[in-house]
C-alpha cells in the first residue's frame, strides 16, 4: 500500500513538473512572439513617422539631461563630486519613461526589437540598418535641439549654467576608447533586457518599476548610452574649447555601436537562440 502510494505521489509529481515546464515555456514562446510582433510592425511603419517619432525620442530624453545637469548644479559644493554623479540615478530614468510609455521610437530600445524580425527570417539586414539609421538620425537630430532650446533657458531660470555643460559632457568623455565600447555594450544589453522585460507585463505601475530600475543602473554606474550621451557630449562641445567635433562624433560612433551590439546581439541573439535550442529539444 505505502509502495503503491509512493508511486503515486511520484508520478503526480512528475505530472506537474512537466505541467510547469510546458507552461514555462509557453509564457517563454508568448514573450518572444510579442517582441517579434512589436518589431515587426515598427518595420511596417512609413520611414517618415519613424523619423519624427525618433526626434521626439531625442527630445524627451533631454529631461534627463536636464535633471541630470540640474542636480550637479544644486548639489556640487555641498556634496563629493562622486556622490552627485551616483545621485544622476535618481532623475535619470525621467526621460525613458517619457519615450517608452509614449511610444516614442529610442535606439537603444529598439535595438533588440527590430533584430528579432531579421533573425526569425521575416526582415533582412539591409532592411535593419535602412531602419535603425533612420532612428539614429531622428534621435540625434532631436537631442541636439533640446540642447538649443535648453541652454540659454537653463540659466535664465536658474537650474544650471554652461560651465555644467561642460563639466558634465567632459566627466562621459573621460575614458579611453575601449572603455567607451564595453560601457555602452552593458547599457545596450540592460535597455534590451529592459524591452524583453516590458513586454512581460502590461500592469502601469510594474512597467515604470522596470524602467526606473534598469535606467537608474546605468545611471548609477555610469555606463554609456548613446542617445543620452549624445545630448551630453554635444551641449559640452557647444561650450568647451577643448572638445572638438571629431571628439563629438568618434564618441558618438563608438557609444552607437556598444550600444547596437549589447541590444542586437547579447540579447536579441541569445534570446533568440535559446528558445531556439528549447524549441528544437522538445521536438
Amino acid at each position: 500500500m505505502k509502495a503503491e502510494n509512493k508511486e503515486q505521489k511520484e508520478h503526480q509529481q512528475d505530472l506537474e513538473k512537466k505541467s510547469n515546464e510546458v507552461e514555462g515555456s509557453k509564457k517563454y514562446t508568448e514573450i518572444l512572439s510579442r517582441v517579434i510582433h512589436e518589431g515587426e510592425e515598427i518595420f511596417k511603419i512609413k520611414k517618415r513617422a519613424i523619423f519624427l517619432s525618433a526626434c521626439i525620442a531625442g527630445l524627451e530624453i533631454g529631461f534627463s539631461y536636464l535633471l541630470i545637469c540640474t542636480l550637479y548644479f544644486l548639489l556640487i559644493g555641498k556634496l563629493d563630486e562622486n556622490l552627485i554623479y551616483k545621485m544622476f540615478a535618481l532623475v535619470y530614468p525621467l526621460g525613458f519613461i517619457m519615450v517608452i510609455l509614449g511610444k516614442s521610437v529610442l535606439y537603444t530600445e529598439q535595438t533588440s526589437v527590430l533584430a528579432l524580425p531579421v533573425l526569425n527570417g521575416q526582415r533582412t539586414i539591409l532592411e535593419l540598418l535602412s531602419i535603425w539609421g533612420v532612428v539614429i538620425i531622428g534621435n540625434t537630430m532631436g537631442g541636439i535641439l533640446f540642447i538649443f532650446f535648453i541652454e540659454g533657458l537653463a540659466s535664465q531660470l536658474h537650474l544650471f549654467e554652461n560651465d555644467t555643460m561642460i563639466t558634465i559632457g567632459t566627466h562621459i568623455l573621460d575614458h579611453s576608447y575601449w572603455v567607451l565600447f564595453l560601457s555602452a555594450i552593458f547599457a545596450g544589453w540592460l535597455m534590451g533586457l529592459l524591452t524583453w522585460l516590458l513586454n512581460s507585463t502590461t500592469e502601469a505601475f510594474t512597467r515604470i518599476f522596470l524602467i526606473v530600475m534598469i535606467t537608474g543602473t546605468i545611471g548609477f554606474v555610469g555606463f554609456h548610452h548613446s542617445i543620452v550621451g549624445n545630448i551630453e557630449v554635444f551641449g559640452a562641445f557647444l561650450h568647451s574649447p577643448s572638445i572638438s567635433f571629431s571628439n563629438y562624433i568618434l564618441f558618438l560612433l563608438i557609444t552607437l555601436l556598444g550600444n547596437g551590439v549589447g541590444g542586437s546581439i547579447v540579447v536579441a541573439l541569445f534570446k533568440y537562440r535559446i528558445f531556439e535550442s528549447h524549441y528544437a529539444a522538445k521536438k
